[in-house]
C-alpha cells in the first residue's frame, strides 16, 4: 500500500487527500500538515479549497461520456512506449517523441535516453515506458507531492493511492485530476480548463 497521498474522490463532491506530504497552488506553498479538500466542481470562492459550492450549483461528478481506452504502442530498438489517448489531458510535452523515436530507430542509444525522459515527464501518466536493452537512470523526485496548476490541473507526482480505478497502464505515482468540474473523463483532467475564461 502506497505511504504517499490516499485520494477519495467523494460522489458529487471535493478530492480529499490524506497524507498530502507537500502541496502548492499557483507555484506558492500551501498549507499540507492536514488533509485537503480540494474543489473540482470548478466554482469554490476558496479555489483550490472546496467551500460546498458544488451543492448549490448540482455539481455532477459522473462521467457518462469517458472515453474507452485506446493504448497505442510503439517499439523501439531497446525501448517501447505506450499512449493510453483516453488518459491525455494534452499539454503536449511529448512532442518531441517524434524525433526522437526516429533517431533511436536509425540506432542514436542517447534518443532513448531522451524518449524516456520525455515519458516520465508525461504528467497524466497518459505515456508509459518499459526498457529493452536501454539503461533506465533513476527519477529525479519531484519537487512537490501535489501540484495545483493556475487555470489547470491538479498534478499528483508521488506514489498515491485512490479509490477509483486507475486508467489502464497509469502508473500509481502520476495522475492529474480535473478541478474545472468540465472533464468529460472525470474524475481524471482531459483538458477542457483551457477553454474556460477566468477559472483559476
Amino acid at each position: 500500500m502506497s505511504s504517499g497521498p490516499a485520494i477519495t474522490i467523494l460522489p458529487d463532491g471535493p478530492i480529499q487527500v490524506k497524507n498530502p506530504g507537500s502541496a502548492r497552488y499557483c507555484g506558492e506553498a500551501i498549507d499540507a500538515s492536514g488533509d485537503l479538500y480540494l474543489c473540482r466542481c470548478g466554482k469554490s470562492g476558496k479555489a483550490p479549497f472546496c467551500d460546498g459550492t458544488h451543492a448549490k450549483v448540482g455539481f455532477s461528478g459522473a462521467a457518462p461520456d469517458a472515453p474507452a481506452a485506446e493504448v497505442r504502442v510503439w517499439e523501439g530498438r531497446t525501448v517501447r512506449t505506450h499512449f493510453n489517448k483516453a488518459t491525455c489531458m494534452h499539454v503536449f510535452t511529448c512532442k518531441p517523441l517524434k524525433e526522437l523515436r526516429e533517431a533511436e530507430l536509425a540506432g542514436d542509444d542517447a534518443a532513448a535516453q531522451q524518449i524516456i525522459e520525455v515519458v516520465r515527464a508525461c504528467p497524466s501518466g497518459a505515456l508509459t515506458f518499459e526498457s529493452k536493452g536501454a539503461a533506465v537512470p533513476d527519477a529525479a523526485p519531484a519537487d512537490v507531492a501535489i501540484d495545483i496548476m493556475e487555470g489547470g490541473e491538479i498534478r499528483i507526482q508521488t506514489d498515491f493511492s485512490i479509490n477509483v480505478p486507475l486508467q489502464e497502464r497509469q502508473p500509481p505515482s502520476r495522475a492529474t485530476l480535473c478541478r474545472c468540474g468540465e472533464s468529460k473523463n472525470k474524475p481524471w483532467c482531459d483538458g477542457r480548463h483551457k477553454r474556460l475564461r477566468d477559472f483559476r
